[in-house]
């Protein structure tokens, strides 16, 4: 089962207040239900058998004397799902009135962006009707609802951004999509429709995903300073050495072959525990740019004194 199927799940398991079931059940046939003409039938359809008969339970509890048939088919394309349809015939015509369902958009409108309870009830019945989100364990944080109206995808993204989630619309092939893009704002969307057991699941991976990330950067940092080291060492051993097999040691300053030899006893330091072990075991104050200025100076002496020897 897809990460979407587990979020819808964990949605249905939350207790909604029946008041507000028809608000939801508007919002679900929006985007899911079709009128048939002759006869007159409201038809709804999901791959999900859950959803279908959690609304069908709530058709019964609102309009009691409706009948309905729940009817499957296999689609043999793409990923092979069943998909489940319910048919109602009685009561048909009361449902579509009830719920303004032949108008482009909801007739409470004003009423549902204005209660927040109604318009989490509605973004609940949109997201189950038509909603997906990925899989947190992957890079692409992306939640969305498709519909095939844009008077209806602007309703939505409306009702969305009062909750300041940062909601846009794209078009794609022949639907239009509401989206989510920062995890953050997912997260909170997953909140409010009330998927919590699924939202703390999103937020514990988006916690591993960032640690790892982390670590990651730290020891490719850790990685790098460390080659940057032993280039380093690498050439300034080249110099201590050719200096010990052809200068006269006798002539150089007592700091610059103290360096040599603390660099010599210890190839793969850094600059910096050079420097600490210059200051604890030889009681000698250096500073790494001093450091650092004596190795250039050794560089410079045998460099110097290799040109003159070879003109």
């Amino acid at each position: 089962m897809s990460f979407s199927f587990d979020v819808k799940e964990d949605i249905l398991k939350l207790n909604m207040d029946s008041s507000l079931h028809l608000v939801e059940l508007e919002a679900w046939l929006r985007l899911v239900g079709e009128i048939h003409l002759n006869p007159l039938r409201l038809v709804f359809s999901s791959s999900n058998l859950h959803i279908i008969r959690y609304y069908v339970s709530i058709l019964k509890s609102l309009y009691s004397n409706t009948s309905f048939e729940i009817v499957s088919k296999a689609q043999q394309k793409l990923q092979r799902k069943t998909i489940y349809s319910c048919i109602i015939e009685a009561n048909a015509e009361t449902i579509i009135e009830d719920l303004h369902l032949l108008e482009p958009v909801s007739l409470r409108k004003d009423e549902i962006l204005e209660e927040p309870k109604l318009s989490i009830a509605y973004l609940r019945g949109a997201f189950l009707a038509k909603g997906s989100v990925n899989d947190p364990k992957t890079s692409n944080y992306h939640l969305e609802i498709s519909m095939d109206k844009e008077v209806e995808a602007l309703f939505i993204q409306r009702m969305m951004n009062t909750y300041h989630l940062n909601a846009r619309i794209a078009k794609r092939r022949n639907h239009l999509l509401v989206y989510i893009k920062e995890k953050d704002r997912i997260v909170e969307f997953l909140r409010r429709i009330g998927a919590n057991v699924i939202m703390n699941e999103f937020e514990n991976a988006i916690i591993k995903r960032e640690i790892s990330a982390n670590v990651n950067r730290t020891m490719n940092t850790d990685v790098a300073n460390q080659q940057k080291t032993n280039r380093s060492s690498v050439e300034q051993m080249k110099y201590i050495l050719y200096l010990e097999y052809n200068y006269p040691l006798e002539r150089l300053d007592q700091k610059l072959l103290l360096v040599m030899k603390v660099r010599k006893e210890n190839e793969e330091a850094s600059l910096n525990e050079l420097v600490d072990i210059i200051n604890l075991q030889y009681n000698e104050q250096i500073t790494k740019s001093g450091l650092n200025h004596r190795f250039r100076k050794i560089k410079e002496i045998a460099l110097d004194f290799k040109a003159r020897r070879e003109s």
